[in-house]
């Protein structure tokens, strides 16, 4: 009987305790997700390789630079073909990736990922990228005439790119060549 009481306090005392932690931590998770910005202030997130990935409030005008800066900098798998420091970040795109070098799921893999410049290879080289059709391909090119591709994200406003699109490719562009 002693035993059954034990186990009945101590299954208590630590429901109570759960209770108070993961209460600690949903109100830690909303404070700090609950991004305040007003009309000189915009709130970006960033994923991929950085050091920390987040959203962090900056001011208009603010540069591809100053969110790796808040992100901590970029990790040492980042491909840094795919992404400007320069690009003054869109109000439209949210959110911003930075692309690997190396396939990171696979940990046996030490080779670089194949990539193609989407601004300078033709139509044809660029439908080599699993994922996109010739109409595609052609339809980058066509964009491209008129606007340069300065984050990844930007592929999205070519017609017929979208969400799904866009996540098949990301690892497989860039937006310089390395020459």
């Amino acid at each position: 009987m002693k035993t059954l009481i034990i186990i009945v306090i101590v299954t208590i005392v630590g429901l109570v305790g759960y209770g108070f932690v993961s209460n600690s931590i949903s109100n830690a998770a909303t404070t700090s997700t609950s991004i305040v910005s007003d009309a000189n202030t915009y709130a970006y997130s960033i994923s991929g390789e950085v050091m920390k990935e987040g959203t962090y409030v900056l001011p208009s005008g603010a540069t591809m630079y100053d969110l790796l800066t808040a992100a901590g900098g970029v990790s040492n798998n980042a491909d840094t073909l795919a992404y400007d420091t320069s690009f003054v970040l869109r109000q439209s795109d949210k959110s911003y990736y930075i692309a690997p070098q190396v396939d990171v799921s696979d940990t046996c893999t030490t080779e670089k990922i194949a990539k193609v410049n989407i601004n300078k290879a033709d139509a044809e080289t660029i439908h080599e990228v699993s994922g996109l059709s010739s109409s595609l391909s052609n339809a980058l090119v066509a964009f491209r005439a008129s606007t340069f591709f300065g984050a990844l994200e930007m592929v999205k406003d070519v017609s017929g790119i979208g969400p799904a699109t866009y996540l098949a490719i990301r690892n497989k562009i860039t937006l310089f060549s390395a020459e």
